[in-house]
């Protein structure tokens, strides 16, 4: 019996933080071609298989091969502006906008099936205010797009110009996935002992385990059908595990790709939620 050829996959921002995440699972599963501007990841430790190519700068001629090759895109790249005026922010945010824009247009010209993009919860930030003011319990995909910095500004921007290219009206449908990754890190809980116990539960709530962010992006590429009730094949998805304190919804991803997280922080950080939020008082 013959093997089932492997999904061929073009990885963006290959030696990124959240690429390193999903390296890994990748490796595995895929027929990887690996795209960034160097060759080492932040700590200097070499990635294997990069190809080093500029995603914003190079020529279509010498990134079309790539996207001729490849069944999905996973768009992990990102420029970090490096000044803090305004002007800068927008200027180097909008580049990234110009990048995710040529990721679209090449997957459509050139045969790509799907895209999946590392987005960020800072499309809807804002929505944290009300949050911590008691009035707000829940973020869904479907919520109007609230950024407050030129980040999420980006990342804002990202989802309604996929949406475009998914519904059909500029030829065909591009299926699109958005992952909006909330806290994919772990938790410090000594660099919230000054802080207010909200600031701390915020990022318990918004937590993402390592094996939870590969199964959902992998789920977001390989399952077969993702167009929604109205037939376009896009979503927004949050980047959460199964955290009992989850304030960012994860209801459409179980429902569309069948994600099915397989940790929550409560149980991760049990020894030091014990320990800062429900520390015994001091006798005196």
């Amino acid at each position: 019996m013959a093997e089932t050829s492997k999904p061929k996959i073009l990885l963006t921002g290959a030696t990124g933080y959240i690429a390193g995440q999903l390296l890994p699972a990748f490796r595995e599963r895929y027929d990887l071609r690996l795209l960034d501007i160097r060759e080492e990841d932040g700590s200097g430790q070499h990635i294997e298989g990069v190809e080093v190519i500029d995603l914003h700068g190079a020529d279509d001629a010498d990134l079309e091969p790539l996207f001729e090759w490849a069944e999905v895109v996973v768009h992990c790249g990102h420029f970090k502006p490096e000044a803090e005026d305004l002007q800068s922010n927008y200027e180097g945010e909008r580049r990234n906008l110009d990048m995710m824009q040529r990721v679209y247009r090449l997957s459509m010209e050139h045969g790509v099936r799907r895209v999946v993009a590392a987005s960020t919860n800072q499309a809807a930030k804002w929505y944290e205010q009300p949050y911590y003011a008691g009035l707000k319990d829940r973020v869904d995909p479907e919520d109007y797009p609230r950024p407050d910095s030129f980040y999420g500004w980006a990342k804002a921007a990202w989802e309604p110009l996929g949406f475009l290219y998914a519904c059909g009206s500029l030829g065909h449908k591009l299926e699109v996935v958005q992952i909006r990754i909330v806290v994919p890190r772990q938790i410090d809980a000594d660099d919230f002992v000054d802080e207010p116990p909200e600031r701390y539960v915020r990022d318990l709530a918004g937590y993402i385990s390592e094996r939870d962010m590969r199964q959902l992006f992998c789920r977001s590429i390989e399952t077969p059908d993702i167009e929604d009730e109205h037939g376009v094949p896009f979503h927004i998805f949050y980047g959460v595990s199964d955290n009992a304190r989850k304030f960012w919804s994860i209801t459409n991803a179980w429902r569309v790709i069948g994600y099915s997280p397989q940790d929550d922080s409560e149980a991760v950080f049990a020894e030091d939620i014990a320990r800062l939020l429900y520390r015994e008082k001091e006798p005196g």
